[in-house]
């Protein structure tokens, strides 16, 4: 893979390269940890969209009243 980069992100890779062991290492690294992020972003937003969807929350509490989960405890 080829890539320009600017001078920052020069010295930053340097910087990881030193770290990571390797230019390679610092770059599959720093995908992996960018592919994790949007992981979680993206379930965080499914999240929020379950939180804020009211005929979610209905069916929620609809559910726990039939398994009566607030007697549980």
């Amino acid at each position: 893979m080829s890539i320009r980069v600017d001078g920052d992100t020069e010295r930053e890779l340097a910087a990881l390269a030193e770290q990571a062991g390797s230019r390679n290492a610092a770059v599959v690294t720093a995908i992996h940890a960018a592919y994790r992020q949007h992981l979680r972003d993206q379930l965080r937003a499914e999240s929020a969209a379950l939180r804020d969807d009211p005929e979610y929350q209905a069916a929620v509490r609809a559910a726990r009243e039939d398994m009566g989960a607030d007697e549980a405890w």
